[in-house]
């Protein structure tokens, strides 16, 4: 077998045996080369997502969103026009971030739980982490992005199953992750589980949360100042 592909086939086969093969088998340039084929295909299906997704059939019309129905009624026809107008034009970032999304898990999955790790008062070195969550990442993602890829979005059977396949995926990334915090830290199941809890809450949560309230607070003040 050859010995570049050992650890990810480790890891695919069992999280709990593979961890501690990918921690001391992994190897930079190969983790570098998965998170970019992760990347690459991830964007594949964000282009995927972009043509076959049509903005206007959530706002207007019988297929419009609940949610834009409830802003109808609540800020009124234009104030409504001017929060929809915002969404259409903040939807390519998403596609963007939807694109790279593998880069993110890598780099701030990895970044969070070793920040998470010397909070608790553990520290270990940064690269083999950095190297374990770039397999975790392609292993878990690129069957989640070809599912999209292959399957399409929306309301079909087919999107539907897709959305499951990400989902599952999402969790096996879960369980790996857990694994590799075990296998590296060397610590017992409820440390584990806290790192990755305080990881998950405090640097992605949290500023998903901040980001979201400054959003709001935005619209919410230009309504009550009467800036539309």
């Amino acid at each position: 077998m050859d010995l570049s592909r050992e650890p990810i086939l480790a890891l695919a086969r069992s999280p709990s045996a593979g961890a501690p093969v990918v921690l001391a088998r992994g190897r930079l340039l190969s983790a570098v080369l998965l998170v970019f084929a992760a990347t690459c295909l991830s964007a594949l299906g964000a282009v995927r997502v972009s043509s076959e997704t049509y903005i206007d059939d959530l706002f207007l019309g019988a297929t419009r969103h609940p949610v834009v129905t409830a802003m109808l009624q609540t800020l009124g026809t234009e104030r409504t026009a001017v929060v929809l107008y915002l969404v259409q034009r903040s939807f390519d970032a998403v596609l963007v971030a939807t694109a790279v999304t593998p880069i993110f898990v890598w780099l701030l999955g990895s970044s969070a739980v070793q920040a998470s790790a010397r909070l608790a008062g553990i520290r270990r070195p940064y690269l083999p982490l950095l190297v374990f969550f770039a397999y975790a990442a392609a292993l878990t993602l690129i069957p989640a992005n070809a599912a999209t890829l292959v399957l399409g979005t929306g309301a079909t059977v087919g999107a539907q199953i897709a959305q499951l396949v990400g989902l599952a995926c999402l969790v096996w990334l879960g369980v790996i992750a857990y694994r590799g915090v075990r296998a590296y830290y060397a610590v017992d199941q409820r440390q584990a589980t806290r790192i990755l809890v305080v990881a998950l809450v405090l640097f992605y949560l949290v500023p998903l949360i901040l980001i979201v309230g400054a959003a709001v607070s935005i619209i919410v003040a230009a309504v009550v100042l009467g800036y539309f």
